[in-house]
């Protein structure tokens, strides 16, 4: 990825933190936003300027259709004006919740940043893209998309499933080879979302259903994600890859 340019939304930890280490492991200059952990941020950075990698943060709200104009220009100071890679990352949960007592600000929040952080994101940066002439969307969603997230987290599928649906269809408004839009849809992966939102007992029926025997890693996400960025994929558009160790 030498001389490519990138960003990463919710970049400062788990799977965005383990995109930022590979990109810029391969060579790219990448830009990453961060909303509220200043000292994950922080620490990446440190880690990038011990290793001489081209590396910044950026504070941003993924969730704030404001926020958008200035990250453009942010990330333009950064890189001389160019992007080549899009890696739509941030995205959560929020909590868990049945359907019966979920209430409309949650299904609201979890489009919000699932899918409409993505949807901003590829506006903002549509023309930088698409202006490299191998731009690269990388849109992160859940194997939830696919599962629904029934019993308790059925916003979270539902707005993942969303994603999808953006991915694919961007994708099919792209064409020409200027622009490739791809999507990955991982499993249970060991990052805070999942010691946030998900119990011991939770994460032993995950790897009970899984093949692989265990839950996955960010840097294994990272690794797919640098892939699907990169050159090697060059034919591959309007795919969501699994990464589920079988499940």
């Amino acid at each position: 990825m030498t001389e490519r340019a990138a960003l990463v939304t919710g970049g400062s930890k788990g799977i965005g933190r383990a995109c930022v280490e590979v990109f810029a492991a391969q060579g790219a200059q990448v830009a990453f936003t961060w909303h509220s952990d200043a000292q994950a941020a922080a620490d990446l950075e440190a880690w990038a300027a011990q290793a001489g990698h081209r590396v910044t943060g950026i504070r941003s709200d993924a969730r704030d259709p404001a926020a958008y104009a200035p990250l453009r220009d942010a990330v333009r100071a950064f890189t001389g004006g160019r992007l080549d890679v899009l890696v739509n990352n941030a995205g959560d949960a929020i909590r868990r919740s049945s359907f019966a007592a979920s209430d409309d600000a949650l299904w609201t929040d979890s489009l919000t940043l699932n899918l409409m952080s993505a949807v901003r994101a590829c506006h903002a940066f549509l023309d930088l893209l698409k202006a490299s002439k191998a731009g690269v969307v990388v849109n992160v969603s859940s194997i939830a998309a696919v599962t629904t997230g029934a019993g308790d987290s059925l916003h979270y599928g539902v707005a993942k499933a969303a994603l999808d649906t953006f991915t694919k269809g961007l994708a099919r408004e792209t064409d020409g080879g200027a622009l490739r839009v791809v999507g990955v849809a991982p499993s249970a992966i060991a990052t805070d979302f999942q010691t946030r939102l998900s119990s011991t007992e939770r994460l032993d029926r995950i790897i009970a259903q899984t093949p692989a025997g265990r839950i996955g890693t960010a840097e294994e996400v990272g690794a797919v994600i640098a892939f699907l960025a990169s050159p090697l994929a060059g034919y591959i558009s309007g795919a969501i890859l699994p990464i589920t160790g079988g499940r």
